[in-house]
C-alpha cells in the first residue's frame, strides 16, 4: 500500500502595481537632477527612464514638444553620454508635473539611459 503525502498549501500574495514604470525609473533627490532647456525655459529634471523624463510644469500644455540636449554622468563609464533627442509632454498630472516621452531616440541611447538608471540605483544602495 502507498500513501500520498499531502502537499502543504501556502498562501501566495501577488502585488501588482498600476505604475509599471516605477522599477526602471530613477527619482532624483531634491537638487540632484540635471537641467534641460525645453521651449526656451530651464527646467530641473525630477526623474528619468529610458522612456522619458518628468519635470514641473512651467506654463506648458499637453503634447508640447521640443528638442533637448543633456549629458548623463554615469559612474565608471568613459564613453560619450551626450543626448540630443525629441521630447514630448504626454500628460500633466494633478500635481503639475509634466510626464514626457523621448522621441527619435536611438536604441543605443535607450540602453545608455537604462545603464544610468541602474548605476544610480546601485549608488543609492551603496550609500
Amino acid at each position: 500500500m502507498f500513501w500520498k503525502k499531502k502537499k502543504q498549501q501556502t498562501d501566495t500574495f501577488i502585488y501588482e502595481s498600476k505604475d509599471k514604470r516605477d522599477a526602471y525609473r530613477y527619482d532624483f533627490k531634491d537638487g540632484q537632477g540635471f537641467e534641460i532647456q525645453f521651449k526656451g525655459k530651464t527646467l530641473q529634471v525630477i526623474n528619468i527612464s529610458a522612456g522619458g523624463i518628468a519635470f514641473y510644469n512651467s506654463d506648458f500644455e499637453q503634447f508640447d514638444s521640443d528638442f533637448v540636449k543633456f549629458k548623463l554622468d554615469i559612474p565608471n563609464f568613459k564613453d560619450d553620454t551626450s543626448f540630443y533627442t525629441g521630447l514630448r509632454i504626454l500628460t500633466i498630472d494633478e500635481t503639475n508635473i509634466c510626464h514626457c516621452i523621448f522621441e527619435q531616440c536611438s536604441l543605443e541611447q535607450h540602453e545608455l539611459i537604462h545603464k544610468y538608471v541602474l548605476e544610480m540605483q546601485k549608488d543609492d544602495l551603496a550609500h
